[in-house]
């Protein structure tokens, strides 16, 4: 019976701590973007239709797009815990693909804050939320991705409860994406590189469908997005 009533307990507590966490990613708009505060979408679409390209970079309706406000582990990028590696690249892409496919609403994406979302590239910048959660906020609060100083203090301090809470990727050690992209390495992590060349002038990522019929023996590996547009390359749009 104590052993019962023990268990309902954990299982309230989880419960209880689930729905804080749902509450704490609020409404879209964290950087109040002129384009979020005029309340008119600049994209629309159902999350199962979303193509997640890694932990931060979506393809919606056709549009390679980077989420505001965050950076989470590149691709290929492993984490050390508790002695081992493991793919917290792919984690990340994984939870953000979660969140896509299970989204009981139609997710809608707002231009953020080009001048304050302080990553390389070209891809448009954009704050997308699922109804009123807001996914940028939900990556950093599963700790599957890290803010970008300056965007959003809130994303500041969802951070910073994620990490004293040691969830994700504060669990353990990891170098900054943006250091990665620049080629550190954790001693003894065997980086992989998730991307590869699909044609002339554009590269592709695993995570995409149609990788196994366009990435061929010829094709040059790449580690990350980031370094895919500083070769020049443009993400494989669809067919038309």
């Amino acid at each position: 019976m104590k052993h019962a009533t023990r268990l309902i307990l954990v299982l309230a507590v989880i419960a209880l701590f689930s729905a804080a966490v749902y509450l704490q990613d609020g409404p879209v708009h964290a950087a109040g973007s002129a384009m979020a505060d005029s309340g008119t979408p600049l994209i629309e679409s159902q999350g199962r239709d979303i193509q997640v390209i890694d932990g931060d970079t979506i393809m919606i309706n056709g549009e390679v797009v980077d989420l505001a406000g965050i950076d989470a582990p590149e691709l290929g990028q492993q984490c050390l815990h508790n002695g081992s590696f493991w793919d917290c690249g792919m984690s990340s892409a994984m939870q953000l693909r979660k969140y896509f496919a299970m989204a009981p609403f139609a997710v809608h994406c707002w231009a953020g804050d080009q001048e304050r979302s302080n990553k390389p590239g070209d891809f448009p910048i954009v704050e997308c939320g699922i109804g009123e959660r807001d996914v940028a906020a939900a990556m950093i609060t599963d700790g599957e991705a890290l803010p970008i100083a300056g965007y959003s203090h809130r994303y500041d301090s969802l951070s910073t409860e994620a990490d004293n809470a040691a969830i994700g990727i504060h669990g353990g050690d990891m170098i900054a994406p943006d250091q990665w992209r620049n080629g550190q390495r954790l001693e003894g992590e065997t980086g992989r590189c998730h991307y590869r060349t699909a044609g002339t002038g554009h590269y592709i990522g695993t995570l995409d469908p149609r990788f196994a019929d366009t990435a061929t023996a010829d094709s040059a590996k790449i580690c990350s997005d980031e370094e895919a547009r500083d070769k020049k390359l443009v993400y494989l749009a669809p067919a038309p």
